[in-house]
């Protein structure tokens, strides 16, 4: 299957992910909101700390995610870019990890379908070539089990590795065909949530 065609697949499986989405958003209008988070972090040999990147040696931003209430599915996106660096590296890892390439690693149960039951954990990748800037989409969708609350956790890696120096910012950002951040629940449980976000995230790297 090539990769056009998997590129279609994702697109028409978010397609009926955010149909779904914005059913329960209909039918929850009265519902009062409850909460989701999205953090993001840096891990690995090339993280110096929470803020600065070692370049040249392998590093993992971590998508980390706060939820108090049982979701159904999820849509989020990222933009990365920088004034100064042109070019990122993607550690690739073919089959070992949430895309065809494997340079995104799932954990706390987004590595699989254990959570989002409807083919997994998935990802739209848009240029996503190692030429900045680049744009990366996620979704998931429940139908037998659903995403319970939970404490602040890891639940993606993006792993990378930036040999120019230089300042990378990682912000908030639609793709198509969505054009929301979204958590959803089931009609009995809370309304559709956009997660608080407190990007975008600048991150330095230096010798």
């Amino acid at each position: 299957m090539n990769k056009r065609i998997l590129e279609n697949k994702r697109i028409l499986i978010l397609s009926v992910l955010l149909m779904f989405v914005a059913l329960s958003a209909g039918m929850l209008e009265a519902k009062s909101k409850v909460g989701a988070a999205v953090k993001l972090g840096l891990s690995g040999e090339g993280a110096i700390n929470d803020s600065t990147i070692k370049a040249g040696k392998d590093f993992s931003i971590d998508i980390y995610i706060e939820n108090d209430s049982i979701r159904t599915g999820f849509t989020l996106g990222f933009i990365f870019k920088s004034e100064d660096i042109k070019n990122i590296i993607h550690l690739t890892d073919s089959g070992n990890g949430i895309n065809d390439s494997g340079d995104l690693v799932g954990h706390n149960g987004w590595e699989n379908n254990s959570i989002w039951d409807f083919d997994g954990t998935g990802s739209v990748e848009l240029d996503w070539d190692g030429k900045l800037p680049e744009h990366l989409g996620f979704w998931g969708l429940s139908i037998k089990r659903h995403f319970p609350p939970m404490e602040l956790k890891k639940v993606i890696s993006i792993n990378l590795n930036i040999v120019d120096t230089g300042t990378l910012v990682v912000d908030s950002v639609y793709f198509p065909p969505g054009g929301k951040w979204m958590f959803s629940s089931p009609a009995d449980i809370a309304a559709p949530v956009e997660p608080d976000w407190d990007g975008p995230y600048s991150f330095k790297v230096v010798k």
